[in-house]
């Protein structure tokens, strides 16, 4: 809840500081004195924000520990399933032996026991308490199969023990062969274990809308679903669609507008991906699961790969540095904590995606995590350095052994992935001045382009200067805690550093031929500036960094000086050289490209909307400006968006593209073949 006597001072705090360009929302909870606790920033919304994965706790142990879950920067937690479980019983409580029949369920309902999780009447407990923290709630719900009898998909494998109203055979699947990602219709229909739910069919699509509304009645304000691409779209082919995502996300936002849905979707969905994020955002394991792994092998360039390979839209993406199923499988339980705060520190920290944190999961069902990595100082500022930076830019670099990304021009997350010691590394984004280490409280100087200090023992380093937050008088109108009483903490001032503003054109160092940034020059340099020049990219660093012959135009000339210098043959031009530049003004952030791949006539329109301004133009759209006509021939047209734009068609008024998810990662389009529905799939340039 918002305390507004404090926003209003914390504003002109900001106003007065001048080179803080800091978003600062404010959330907290309040002791029964009236006083605020420690404000963590937390956001209002799930969507963009740290959400806590408390896999197999209790409601009772999620509710007992809201007061270190605020604490630690978290917006919202994630339940297990909430309907009742396969072959429950109160004295199984082997973790390794007993969590996937969660994932088995015999109800479309709500357990009221039965469950290691608890009764409906806790997860009401769980969700009035968790409003007094402002943290949010979302359960898991298994919509795509019930619990079997022996592992098979027909009617003929369902649980006796499945509740009798869902046992009808006409409420399954027929088909009794695995599902196979190289068929979307075998995906969707095919079994992964377990009786394959009849999706498209109305009494189960209307006993899921049911489930979730009951959830909603309960409090909760997000859901998960399991096993999502195995759920058939409204997009699909006439032998594989149905409604279900259709009636059932859009009945329950219907219900309550705000509620945030997502779904599993693991390596591939066999569809366009943007046929699902219509209705949710996605999990994209393969970044999630790269990024631990390069932290783990100390690979910084690959942990500071700014792509997300599912190709969502960040805004879109739930994003982790483990899963459940990776530690319960044992792919990822060998993996040190160390190695999980490293990649947390650049997963956790990224703009827009939607960061899951899983607390590795205590032995014993039902309990809380007992491993405290998950409200340790790494993994707590690094959702505080999130949240206080919502809405500002990111940047991903590496440097040798440290991976990095700037937030805005004042903060960056640091992994040094081989452990403690002095960094220096080119600020890219980052103003001159003195920050502070918000875990170990070590100083930082940027100063000339450079990031230099001192990471601490766990490798991590959040570096900015938060304005903070005094403790004040609450107003009268309190919301009291109900039985767990948050400890009001005394936040530590750190005194931002005024950083005077110089008159001088600012300069950047490059290194000539570096032109991806990654503070090596290689062969995948040379092919950057061959994609330029065909058109189909652009440098990630200064246009210097490509002059190899200093010439002041990028030719192939300069592509054969990178070739000479990486096979170490005589080399007349500039690679690996120094070059001070005048730094280029920010284009403008919102301006979208459009190459006419498919030789469309007439005028090119951008269409664009956002999920809470579905109005913000009228069909086809605005008119796209010529910009320039590429080699290839064809017509690249350009158009800058207002603030606020989360989709995008591109179209001539009768063709036209698939919905584009837009968050601003990726600015250049282009038309790619058309898919069943008649529209055309969209590449990126």
């Amino acid at each position: 809840m918002k305390n507004k006597l404090i926003s209003t001072i914390m504003a002109a705090v900001v106003a007065l500081a001048g080179c803080f360009a800091f978003s600062v929302p404010f959330s907290a909870a309040e002791t029964t004195g009236g006083a605020v606790a420690q404000s963590q920033y937390a956001q209002d919304s799930i969507k963009g924000a740290a959400v806590l994965h408390c896999f197999n706790w209790s409601y009772n142990e999620i509710k007992n520990n809201l007061a270190d879950i605020a604490q630690a920067g978290y917006t919202a937690v994630q339940t297990s399933p909430v309907q009742k479980p396969k072959s429950y019983s109160s004295s199984y409580t082997n973790m390794s032996g007993q969590w996937w029949k969660l994932y088995q369920p015999l109800t479309l309902s709500i357990a009221d026991g039965g469950t290691w999780l608890g009764t409906r009447a806790e997860l009401i407990s769980l969700c009035s308490e968790a409003d007094n923290y402002n943290i949010k709630v979302i359960v898991d719900i298994v919509a795509n199969h019930m619990a079997n009898n022996s592992d098979g998909g027909g009617y003929s494998h369902l649980d006796s023990n499945v509740e009798s109203d869902l046992k009808n055979s006409a409420y399954y699947h027929t088909e009794t062969y695995g599902a196979n990602d190289d068929s979307r219709y075998e995906m969707t229909h095919g079994h992964i274990g377990m009786p394959d739910l009849n999706t498209g069919n109305s009494y189960v699509q209307s006993r899921v809308l049911g489930l979730l509304k009951d959830c909603v009645d309960c409090g909760v304000d997000g859901f998960r679903f399991d096993a999502a691409k195995h759920i058939e779209l409204p997009s699909d082919d006439s032998s594989t669609r149905s409604d279900f995502w259709s009636t059932v996300i859009d009945g329950i936002k219907a219900y309550k507008s705000d509620v945030f849905c997502y779904g599993e979707i693991l390596n591939t969905a066999g569809t366009s991906i943007s046929n699902y994020t219509t209705y949710m955002a996605v999990t994209d394991n393969k970044t999630g699961n790269s990024a631990l792994a390069a932290a783990d092998s100390g690979d910084a360039a690959g942990l500071a790969t700014a792509s997300y390979q599912l190709s969502a839209g960040s805004s879109n993406t739930v994003l982790w540095a483990e899963s459940h199923d990776t530690y319960m499988h044992d792919e990822t339980s060998y993996i040190s904590n160390s190695s999980i705060f490293k990649a947390w520190a650049i997963t956790g920290a990224r703009a827009k995606s939607t960061s899951l944190y899983l607390a590795r999961p205590n032995s014993t069902m039902g309990l809380a995590s007992s491993d405290g990595g998950w409200k340790g100082s790494a993994v707590r500022e690094v959702n505080k350095f999130k949240n206080y930076f919502m809405g500002q830019s990111e940047r991903l670099s590496s440097s040798g052994k440290v991976a990095y990304i700037e937030r805005g021009t004042s903060g960056v997350s640091i992994a040094k992935l081989d452990g403690a010691g002095s960094v220096s590394i080119p600020a890219k984004k980052m103003t001159d001045g003195t920050y502070t280490d918000q875990i170990t409280g070590n100083t930082f100087t940027v100063s000339n382009g450079t990031i230099s200090g001192t990471v601490g023992s766990k490798g991590v380093a959040v570096v900015y200067n938060p304005v903070t937050q005094q403790e004040t008088t609450a107003p009268s109108a309190t919301v009291q805690p109900t039985t767990v009483q948050p400890t009001t903490v005394q936040p530590t001032t750190v005194q931002p550093t005024t950083v005077q503003p110089t008159t001088a054109a600012p300069t950047v160092e490059v290194l000539v031929g570096d032109t991806d940034a990654d503070g090596y020059i290689n062969v995948k340099d040379a092919t950057a500036v061959q994609r330029q020049l065909a058109e189909y990219g652009e440098f990630e660093n200064y246009q210097a960094a490509g002059d190899c012959d200093g010439s002041g135009d990028i030719t192939i000339a300069d592509v054969t000086l990178i070739q000479m210098y990486v096979s170490e043959c005589d080399n007349t031009g500039y690679v690996g050289q120094y070059r001070t530049v005048e730094e280029p003004d920010e284009p403008a952030d919102n301006t979208v490209y459009f190459t006419n791949t498919r030789d469309w006539s007439g005028d090119i329109y951008c269409y664009f909307w956002a999920d809470s301004n579905t109005n913000m133009t009228r069909w086809p759209g605005e008119k796209m400006t010529y910009n320039r006509t590429n080699g290839s021939g064809q017509d690249i047209y350009t158009y800058t968006l207002p603030e606020g734009v989360e989709y995008l068609i591109f179209s001539n008024g009768s063709s036209q593209t698939v919905n584009i998810p837009y968050d601003g990662s990726e600015t250049r389009f282009f038309a790619k073949s058309t898919t069943t529905s008649g529209k055309y799939d969209y590449g990126t340039w």
